[in-house]
């Protein structure tokens, strides 16, 4: 199945065949509101955010609330994120304020290239989830938001640079469970084929991708590293039209300044 910009809801590869909690996806979804939110929100406003009704997100913040998740301050009729987020926050270093530290970058690479950018972290050895994203003014149609997503499509760049970090066994094996969703005519759905695929970016360090998650979309990852552990990936994403090899070679060299700026 394939969700709104085309990549997040394809079948996971991490543990197939296993039933997932829903009230559990929800409640993260509304620590995510929250994380968006740092003054605060209301039951109403993460209601309207959330398309839920107001019984599930009261039921959902008691939980959180329980568990230090979330706390409303004083008299303040606001939520916010609770100390256990703030102590499993600190427990993730480098990742600890990667986001806050990444917008500058992102909004620099966007202003530098003129195109769209992202950063996405790992969430799974073939997922990752977009956690910042800067709209470039040059971006026609329509093309829907990726901050928040989860990615875990074979077609996209994010998923294929984690594929290239594991031991080509490991990687071959991952592959062999995933679920090859055709996006386009010129999605890579053959496993022997993606397997080189992942094999040359490993060799090439970055990864490009024209026209597989998305007719006349084209992207470009480069990996971000801490002491050589790949902890988040930068990318952009325009049209294909106007991917040409000179701007490729630029936002090549704009997306590696960008790592070393967010790992220094």
């Amino acid at each position: 199945m394939t969700g709104a910009n085309g990549s997040t809801t394809v079948a996971n590869p991490l543990l197939p065949g296993t039933g997932r909690n829903e009230s559990l996806r929800r409640a993260f979804d509304l620590l995510e509101l929250l994380a968006r939110h740092p003054q605060g929100a209301s039951i109403a406003e993460l209601c309207g955010a959330s398309d839920l009704p107001r019984s599930t997100v009261s039921r959902l913040l008691a939980s959180l609330f329980d568990a230090g998740a979330v706390s409303r301050p004083g008299n303040h009729r606001k939520w916010v994120l609770g100390p256990t987020i703030m102590r499993l926050t600190n427990a993730v270093a480098p990742l600890a304020g990667l986001q806050e530290r990444s917008r500058d970058v992102l909004e620099r690479i966007t202003a530098e290239i003129g195109e769209t950018s992202m950063l996405a972290v790992p969430t799974g050895p073939a997922t990752a989830r977009v956690i910042d994203e800067v709209r470039g003014r040059k971006l026609v149609g329509v093309f829907d938001p990726w901050a928040g997503e989860t990615i875990s499509s074979s077609a996209s760049g994010f998923v294929r640079l984690l594929l290239a970090e594991l031991p080509e066994a490991e990687s071959d094996k991952i592959i062999s469970r995933m679920d090859l969703v055709h996006h386009t005519s010129g999605t890579t759905a053959d496993r022997a084929l993606l397997s080189q695929v992942i094999a040359d970016i490993r060799k090439r360090g970055y990864v490009v991708v024209v026209d597989e998650l998305e007719e006349g979309l084209a992207g470009l990852g480069y990996p971000v590293r801490n002491e050589g552990q790949l902890v988040a990936m930068l990318a952009i994403y325009l049209p294909t039209a106007r991917f040409t090899p000179e701007l490729q070679a630029k936002s090549l060299a704009v997306l590696e300044r960008g790592a070393r700026e967010l790992t220094d």
